[in-house]
C-alpha cells in the first residue's frame, strides 16, 4: 500500500511539474508580436487577444512595399548571381583563379547573356598579409583575370568593370590559412 501511495505522489508531482512549466510559459509570451518583412516598410504589428475578445480583421494588416521597381529586379538578379555563383577564389600571391572557378565562370557568362541590362563590377580581394600597395595592385590584377574569362565567353567588356580593396574588405577576420584563403577571392556584383 505504501508503494502504492509513493508511485501516485511521484505521477502527481510529475504533472504538477509539466502544469507549472505550461503555465510559466504562457504567461511570459510576448502580447504584442512583431513580424518583419524584407521589402516591407518597419514591421507588421499582431496582437495576441483573449479567446473571449473578438477576431483580428484581416483588414487590419497593412503591408507597404517600399522597394521601388527597379530595386525589386536588382533584388531578384542578385538572389539568382549567388545561386549561379558570384565568387572564384586565388591561391596565395597569384593573379590565376583556382580550376573550380571555371564552372562558376561559365555560369555567370550565361547568366550575364541571358541579362543582357545587367552591368556588373567585379572586386579583386587579398587577404590580410602584404603591404597595402602590393595587395591593392593583386587585387586589381584577380579583377581583370576574371573579366577577361568573361568576355573571352562572350560577355560585353562594357558591362563589366572592376576594382581592387586588396585587403581594406577582407571576406573573413581570421588568422588562419583557411580564412586567408576565402579572402583571396574576386566577386561579381550587380551594378544598381
Amino acid at each position: 500500500m505504501k508503494l502504492c501511495n509513493n508511485i501516485y505522489m511521484f505521477y502527481l508531482i510529475k504533472i504538477l511539474f509539466i502544469y507549472l512549466v505550461i503555465l510559466i510559459i504562457t504567461s511570459c509570451s510576448n502580447k504584442e508580436d512583431k513580424v518583419l518583412v524584407e521589402g516591407a516598410n518597419s514591421e507588421i504589428s499582431s496582437t495576441v487577444e483573449n479567446e473571449t475578445d473578438e477576431k483580428i480583421n484581416d483588414n487590419d494588416i497593412v503591408i507597404e512595399d517600399t522597394l521601388s521597381e527597379s530595386e525589386k529586379a536588382n533584388k531578384i538578379f542578385n538572389e539568382k548571381l549567388l545561386e549561379v555563383g558570384d565568387r572564384v577564389f586565388f591561391d596565395y600571391d597569384q593573379a590565376r583563379f583556382k580550376k573550380e572557378g571555371i564552372e562558376t565562370l561559365k555560369r555567370q557568362a550565361r547568366f550575364l547573356i541571358e541579362n543582357q541590362n545587367i552591368t556588373v563590377t567585379i572586386e579583386g580581394h587579398c587577404d590580410a598579409r602584404g603591404t597595402r600597395e602590393y595587395n591593392l595592385a593583386l587585387g586589381e590584377r584577380r579583377a581583370y583575370t576574371v573579366k577577361s574569362f568573361l568576355t573571352s565567353l562572350g560577355v560585353d567588356e562594357d558591362r563589366i568593370s572592376i576594382i581592387s580593396f586588396g585587403k581594406e574588405k577582407l571576406q573573413s577576420l581570421e588568422n588562419t590559412e583557411q580564412a586567408w584563403a576565402q579572402s583571396r577571392t574576386a566577386v561579381t556584383i550587380i551594378n544598381p
